[in-house]
Formats: C-alpha cells, sequence, structure tokens
C-alpha cells in the first residue's frame, strides 16, 4: 500500500508514525511546502523501519502522489492573532483547492482522507473539488471525539475501552452531540450499566462528555497543539480501509448535502454504508442544529 500524507506538521508525522507501528504500508511519501522539513521527518521515520516492517518512507512533491492508494490531507494553515475562525477557513479552503488541482492531476484513482479544520466544512468543499465518488472523500469527522469518549468512560467505569458502544456525532466542534439513546457498556444501556455499578464516587457522564467536548482546548493549552491521538485515529481509519475491516467509525460523511460525523462501515471502497443509531427526539434536533452550523459556515465560503 502507497499513502501520501500531505503536510508535514505535528499532525501529518504523528500520522505517519502511527501507520508505522500498524505496519500497513510498504511506501509512505511526506509532501510540504517546506521540503526541507518533509525530509527531515521522513529520514527520522525512516531509521526506525528496521525494526519495524520494512517501509521506503521518503519527501517528495505533488508528482509522488501518483499511485497512492490513500492521500491524507493536514496541511493548514495555523490560526493568526485577532483571526476569526470564518478568516481562517477561508486561507484553508484556498489551500485545499490547491491540493485538489495536484490530486485531480496524479491520484484521481485514490481514497482521500482530509484531517484539516473545520474538518467537515473543507471535506465538503474537497469533495466538491475533486468531483469524486462520495464514498472515497473522508473526513476524520468525530472519530477522535467518540474515542477519547470512550477511553474516558472506559477509566471510570473499570472496563476496556473496546466494550463501550457510544457514539459522538454531529460536527467536529461545540455543537457536536452525544448519543445516549444508542450507548451501551458490554451491550447493557450505559445509563442501566451506571445503576448497577458499585464503584464509588463517580463522575457524572455528562460530564465526561463535556470534557470529552473540551478536550482539544485542554490540550492546545497545555502543549500547544493536539496530535497523537489524532495519528492513531487517522491510521485506524487507514487500515480499516487497507484490510477491508468494515469497522463501524463516525468519519465525516455525506449525509443530506454536508459532510458531518456519523457512524457509518469503513472498508475498502472508503465509506461502504451509513448506520441509522437510533436517536430520541433530542437528539435528532441536536444534530439536525449541528447540520446547518456547517452549511451556514459553507455558505460564509462560498459567499
Amino acid at each position: 500500500m502507497k499513502i501520501s500524507i500531505v503536510g508535514a506538521g505535528r499532525v501529518g508525522t504523528s500520522i505517519a508514525y502511527s501507520l508505522l507501528h500498524r505496519k500497513i504500508a510498504n511506501e509512505i511519501v511526506i509532501i510540504d511546502k517546506n521540503y526541507e522539513k518533509a525530509y527531515g521527518e521522513a529520514l527520522d521515520l525512516y531509521h526506525g523501519t528496521s525494526l519495524l516492517k520494512r517501509c521506503n518512507i521518503y519527501a517528495g512533491n505533488f508528482q509522488d502522489l501518483k499511485n497512492s492508494d490513500i492521500v491524507i490531507i493536514t496541511a493548514g494553515a495555523a490560526q493568526k492573532v485577532g483571526e476569526t475562525r470564518l478568516d481562517l477557513t477561508k486561507r484553508n479552503y484556498e489551500i485545499i483547492k490547491e491540493i485538489s488541482k495536484e490530486i485531480k492531476k496524479c491520484a484521481n484513482e485514490s481514497i482521500i482522507i482530509n484531517v484539516t479544520n473545520p474538518v467537515d466544512v473543507l471535506t465538503y468543499f474537497l469533495w466538491k473539488e475533486l468531483d469524486f465518488p462520495k464514498n472515497k472523500v473522508i473526513g476524520t469527522g468525530t472519530i477522535l471525539d467518540t474515542a477519547r469518549f470512550r477511553a474516558l468512560v472506559s477509566k471510570q467505569c473499570g472496563v476496556s475501552p473496546a466494550s463501550v458502544h457510544a457514539y459522538i456525532v454531529g460536527e467536529h466542534g461545540d455543537s457536536e452531540l452525544m448519543v445516549w439513546s444508542s450507548a451501551t457498556i458490554g451491550g447493557v444501556n450505559i445509563k442501566d450499566f451506571c445503576k448497577v455499578c458499585n464503584r464509588k464516587n463517580c463522575r457524572n457522564l455528562r460530564d465526561i462528555f463535556e470534557e470529552t467536548k473540551n478536550a482539544a482546548y485542554t490540550i492546545i493549552e497545555k502543549k500547544g497543539a493536539t496530535n497523537f491521538a489524532i495519528g492513531v485515529v487517522t491510521a485506524q481509519l487507514v487500515e480499516s480501509i487497507f484490510k477491508d475491516e468494515k469497522k463501524v467509525l463516525t468519519p465525516s460523511t455525506y449525509i443530506d448535502g454536508i459532510f458531518i460525523g456519523f457512524p457509518a462501515i469503513v472498508g475498502k471502497n472508503g465509506i461502504e454504508r451509513i448506520i441509522p443509531i437510533e436517536m430520541d427526539e433530542f437528539e435528532i434536533s441536536l444534530f439536525e442544529n449541528s447540520k446547518n452550523i456547517i452549511r451556514k459556515q459553507i455558505e460564509e465560503i462560498e459567499l
């Protein structure tokens, strides 16, 4: 498998590092406008391959996108002091447009994964610019948010994260929501599980959701950026495609004319099927609100 990563920042290199440990790539090319940075990162990663799976890792240019099975986009501008979220989104949109032109020329058969934020909005524009089938353009969506919530719940409840089946859906942002109606631990509704749990001094699960929603702000305040967990999440997404695992994840996928985080089966063809999880009326209203927020952001860019 050949994987191209556009962007040699913290996120791009964390993804490359996680992919190495998944042992699924034969070739990884890192592309960045700062070639020397990409070269240094690729060389550093390559030196570890003798202890992992053999993999040719190198810095390249857009022509090296050719024959990529998957192209991962992490390139984006950092927010400037005094810059609004809309201003930043517009700048990242221009970056996405330029990358799309190169993908169309060199990698028009690839599956595309977008990580750059705001991920739902930019994944939509990436799809529009590429004119690829909807199933082959994927954003990381709320996969990370869901993983964070499961990790925190597993720690509190004393169970494996693999036994926590709960989804955070919607915008990867402040309007995301926890689908309590479908959340279970070991097949037991999460609320019922808490009633029979004998652990003491447990936090309210809704407080854990709020911690999950604000996790990025906390991490950025402490260390400047989030990168390791999104690296693991993106590598898992790639592995599910490569191995045709058909895992149910919550990528940003096409629903009602936009891209938004929602449970979907991910396999060799990209997004294979949306999973119609149960939501109560309140959760549906929150999800519709999240859709409208994404639509508004798209409209602001299109003006």
